[in-house]
């Protein structure tokens, strides 16, 4: 499986839902997330970093339907 662990400081982005780049997508949901998605906030142990929403889903990952990674802006 692509992607890499996430930095403490994307970590804490993600729990703060702090928009911003890059993306990351849940391992037991399947699912690919921006920064600052409004989901549950998933387990750390069960995150991977992606650099574009391509290689996520190149990955087995699908788009998340709330903060839809694929739409522009």
């Amino acid at each position: 499986m692509a992607g890499r662990a996430l930095s403490d400081a994307e970590w804490h982005r993600l729990v703060a839902r702090e928009a911003g780049d890059g993306l990351y997508a849940v391992r037991t949901t399947g699912v690919a997330c921006r920064c600052g998605c409004p989901a549950r906030t998933p387990l750390r142990r069960n995150v991977l970093a992606f650099d574009a929403l391509a290689e996520a889903v190149a990955a087995g990952f699908r788009p998340c339907k709330r903060c839809r990674p694929e739409a522009p802006g």
